[in-house]
């Protein structure tokens, strides 16, 4: 069977032309098509035609006597282009379509990305403003417990307080008019070394929290022997108010009220809690005040003259020093002449002997841990007179 409209064969009962895409007429078997658009007579002798389609009969080709049927056969190049059902695909137009679309996508990712890139980069510059800003105004930090937490001394001994810049207006002055806030390394290490290379520490801080000297083993841990001062300053620190409260555990060293005091910053987990996260990495308590069974039992209190002395830096601050009524002079401490000077002493295991102190001239302060363990008291008391001599004769005098 071959195409009606383009001369394509077909195969029997297709609805459409491969070729050209036409529905094909039903029942329809014509012999060769002529390629110039010509008609074909068809003679219908037994059958009839219905919708274009003969029934019954036969169809010859040829001139008949009984009839014709005229059947119209464009030529080949004349029929319309139609898309091939067994080849389905996109024209030109939908192409166009497609195509515009994706450059239009395109555009708008790549703007997407352009905006993102230069708004990062507004943000980058504005978080690197904030930061600096935030930095050069940067509040007190806040300890775990929610008070502010003690200034901080750096390793190099070197402190610039909370303004950024250090404070010298109110320093003693050398015989050519420079201001001093340090003591001679070499001079002191001769006096501290003197007694003892292991055994003793001494540290020595200015009001602001300069480390003026700190000994060879200022920052090890010694039995904390008359040190009243962690939870204390905890205190002060945590609710923001003194202790009155506990004021005997300073002014008459009485262990039951510096055991209160403990219990009132939430035990000796909270205290040491609280030191950790201060920085006072040398102090740990784990036993109340006065229980020798616990301390015969390994459980101690420890704390280095590096600690002390910082404690003693804040008890300076608020004036909490003038508590610490301890005459230190009893035994055998010489105090120099015009100093006045606040004390703790502390006695105990393995025969420590501290002494932690704050020396003034009536308006600066300086804090003065010192701290043995097997020397006596005799030693402790000749090496804590040499060291407040030279604080007050370097620092304080002039």
């Amino acid at each position: 069977m071959f195409c009606p409209f383009c001369g394509t064969v077909v195969e029997g009962g297709a609805q459409f032309c491969p070729n050209c895409g036409q529905q094909l007429p039903r029942s329809v078997d014509a012999g060769p098509i002529p390629t110039g658009g010509t008609i074909i007579d068809a003679t219908v002798p037994d059958g009839t035609v219905v919708d274009g389609a003969m029934t019954g009969g036969t169809m010859p080709l040829g001139n008949q006597d009984f009839g014709t049927i005229p059947v119209q056969v464009p030529p080949v190049d004349s029929a319309p282009a139609a898309a091939r059902p067994n080849k389905p695909g996109l024209d030109k137009g939908v192409w166009g379509i497609v195509i515009a679309s994706v450059v239009v996508i395109a555009l708008i990712i790549g703007g997407t990305i352009a905006f993102l890139h230069v708004g990062n980069a507004d943000n980058a510059k504005q978080a690197e403003q904030i930061q600096t800003e935030s930095t050069s105004k940067k509040p007190a930090t806040r300890s775990s417990k929610g008070g502010n937490s003690a200034e901080k001394t750096t390793e190099s001994g070197k402190n610039t307080g909370k303004s950024g810049k250090k404070t010298e207006s109110d320093t003693s002055k050398d015989g050519n008019g420079q201001e001093v806030r340090t003591l001679d390394k070499k001079s002191m290490d001769a006096i501290v070394d003197g007694v003892s290379t292991t055994e003793v520490g001494v540290s020595v801080m200015t009001e602001d929290g300069l480390r003026s000297y700190s000994s060879r083993n200022a920052s090890l841990p010694y039995v904390a022997a008359g040190l009243y001062l962690p939870a204390w300053v905890d205190f002060r620190d945590t609710y923001n108010r003194k202790p009155d409260d506990f004021t005997d555990s300073l002014t008459k060293m009485d262990n039951d009220s510096a055991n209160a005091l403990i219990d009132a910053v939430g035990g000796e987990s909270d205290l040491n809690e609280w030191l950790s996260d201060n920085k006072y990495s040398r102090t740990r308590f784990e036993r109340a005040y006065g229980d020798v069974q616990a301390s015969n039992s390994g459980d101690e209190n420890y704390s280095s003259p590096n600690d002390a002395a910082r404690m003693l830096v804040e008890m300076a601050k608020t004036g909490d020093d003038s508590l610490m009524n301890y005459d230190i002079a009893s035994e055998g401490v010489s105090i120099p002449s015009g100093a006045t000077v606040h004390a703790l002493r502390g006695q105990g295991i393995r025969d420590a002997y501290n002494y932690f102190m704050v020396i003034s001239n009536g308006k600066r302060k300086v804090s003065v841990a010192v701290m043995t363990q097997d020397q006596g008291r005799d030693a402790a008391a000749r090496l804590t007179s040499r060291v407040l001599d030279q604080v007050w004769n370097n620092m304080l005098k002039n």
